[in-house]
């Protein structure tokens, strides 16, 4: 084993505020008609802070009607700040859902994409950053020893991008290529890896995270350990079960260190472990969640008839709804219930790739079907960023199509105060292609889609671009953070090596208080660090900083004239 700056409002529109809104000028008001501005859970300004009673017996009397005044007129000023940041139009009213009352589309005018912004763009590429950190040399020399199967991926909760070759698994850190450790205590090929929290009062406080490897034959749980910055991989399992037949593709673990494994048959299984065994139960165990405990009872031929294969290839939770998708190799999205604690599993829903395609062509039926399908990933819808909305899929054409799990009626009524129900199915509301579709466009289009990722906004494609190298497809709603249409900036970048994995490095929380929704990026940009998004290749790995192209001043974003869409 090797080893507040809060922002509120400055460099928004809400921040570059006329002279003559304060005393003196023409333009005051000194009436209170800002405060029935105020937004919900922001408390007006009072005027308690200094008293009569103390006031009189003060030396500076003289200059208090003065300082309140100044009092009065900032407390406004950042109501009215608070006010205009947390303007924006929500998402579902930005796809024209709750206008028409019935799924949209988007994409096919000149204005969802407008030229202005790939010409900002040029200018903007300059501010972002673009950082490339190389494989480790002794991981090149490796590839040349690979003799049945290897496979890349990338940890974010620890900062680590790992490679399996064979039956060896190597981790690196991927911000800087540092601390390369490996482990080879197993014999049979590895297919996949996860990393996930343990339990409480399982195991020693020492152990940080477990570290799930998939062989053709078993399960193996490592305890992960740090010292520094430095990893380190316990090479004796703390738990060991048998694959029983199951090859697993997937590894995906909850916040709360449930282990959800997809398994080239088709179900979704969970790993559970406990402290102590029992007479009728084991320490660890591995649990079939999509089918019935009476078809263990029966012959595998019966079993055959009713159950076709379908690969699990992608497993997403939503922590903050509990739920949990899966998408199969042929294109089928399935729903699971986690319960509102998160402790249970129930299979709510599922749609096929016909089912999708159809339900598309019936929205657009413009656009030939074979655009929507096959699918190449699908990515969170967080709740932060629309209550209403849940899952965006992603075909091989790049192709956007937006579901919600909640009763179609429900999301196009009154707003969600509270949910009426859980989640009952999926329902494809919106379909946003992407540029190059337009009449008028002289874009290029993506195909062969191969990877995707969706967070608050930003969609990034990889698409091949040679025979070795891919392009990247980045389209963003940053740079129009007021637009009441969804209206996006894209890019299109040339990448070393094929495109092996895309996560989020770090997570994007909203630091403005007494907000339900997330304001635009570019409200808080001087409040939080920003988020990084990391592509790994088969060459190196890339940390782009996650406002990249698109974040810029809000000042210069409303240059852009709604209507024509083109810089005054």
């Amino acid at each position: 084993m090797a080893s507040i700056h809060q922002s509120f409002g400055f460099g928004t529109p809400s921040a570059n505020r006329s002279l003559q809104e304060f005393p003196g000028s023409p333009g005051y008001q000194s009436n209170q008609s800002f405060y029935s501005q105020t937004p919900p859970g922001v408390a007006p300004y009072q005027h308690s802070l200094i008293s009569p009673t103390d006031a009189q017996s003060s030396s500076t009397i003289s200059h208090l009607p003065l300082a309140r005044d100044s009092i009065d007129v900032a407390g406004r000023t950042i109501d009215k700040c608070i006010l205009s940041d947390s303007s924006s139009a929500k998402l579902i009213d930005q796809l024209k859902i709750t206008k028409k009352g019935c799924p949209t589309h988007s994409g096919l005018s000149p204005s969802d994409y407008p030229q202005a912004a790939q010409s900002c763009r040029m200018l903007l590429k300059q501010c972002g950053t673009m950082k490339r950190v190389p494989l480790p040399q002794e991981l090149v020399e490796q590839f040349a020893h690979v003799e049945t199967i290897s496979s890349m991926g990338l940890l974010p909760q620890i900062g680590r991008a790992w490679l399996t070759i064979d039956s060896n698994i190597y981790l690196w850190n991927y911000r800087d290529g540092s601390d390369l450790a490996f482990y080879d205590g197993l014999s049979e090929a590895i297919l996949s890896a996860g990393i996930a929290k343990p339990k409480p009062n399982v195991f020693q406080p020492q152990i940080e995270y477990l570290l799930v490897l998939a062989t053709t034959v078993e399960i193996v749980l490592l305890g992960v350990t740090f010292s520094g910055d430095e990893i380190r991989v316990i090479p004796d399992p703390l738990f060991a079960l048998p694959t029983d037949g199951a090859f697993i593709l997937t590894i995906e673990a909850s916040d709360s260190g449930r282990i959800f494994l997809g398994a080239k048959d088709g179900c979704l299984y969970e790993v559970t472990y406990t402290s102590d065994s029992g007479w009728f139960s084991r320490r660890c165990k591995k649990i079939n969640h999509s089918r019935s405990a009476i078809s263990f009872l029966l012959p595998s031929f019966i079993n055959a008839a009713f159950y076709e294969d379908e690969p699990i290839v992608q497993i997403v939770i939503d922590e903050s709804r509990r739920l949990l998708y899966t998408r199969s190799d042929k294109g089928t999205l399935v729903l699971f219930d986690l319960g509102e604690n998160g402790s249970s599993v129930s299979r709510v829903a599922y749609m096929t790739l016909q089912n999708i395609a159809d339900a598309a062509h019936n929205i657009v039926s413009t656009i030939d079907k074979t655009c929507f399908r096959p699918l190449a990933g699908i990515s969170l819808i967080e709740s932060s960023e629309s209550p209403e909305l849940n899952l965006v899929a992603f075909s091989t054409s790049g192709v956007r199509m937006y579901f919600t799990c909640l009763p179609f009626n429900a999301i196009i009524g009154a707003p969600l105060t509270s949910p009426v129900q859980r989640y009952s199915g999926l329902t494809l509301t919106h379909i946003r292609l992407p540029p190059g579709f337009s009449v008028s466009s002289t874009s290029q289009k993506p195909s062969n889609v191969r990877a995707s990722y969706y967070c608050k906004g930003t969609s990034i494609l990889s698409s091949p671009h040679a025979d070795d190298t891919d392009s990247i497809w980045v389209a963003s709603s940053d740079m129009f953070p007021f637009s009441q249409t969804l209206t996006e900036g894209f890019s299109v970048e040339q990448l070393d090596g094929r495109v092996c994995d895309i996560v989020l490095d770090g997570v994007r929380n909203s630091i403005v208080g007494g907000l339900k929704m997330e304001p635009p990026a570019v409200v808080v940009q001087h409040s939080r660090p920003p988020a990084n998004f990391v592509i790994l290749t088969s060459q190196l790995c890339l940390t782009y900083d996650g406002d990249w192209l698109f974040l810029i001043d809000t000042n210069m974003a409303k240059t852009f004239d709604e209507e024509s869409l083109k810089f005054k």
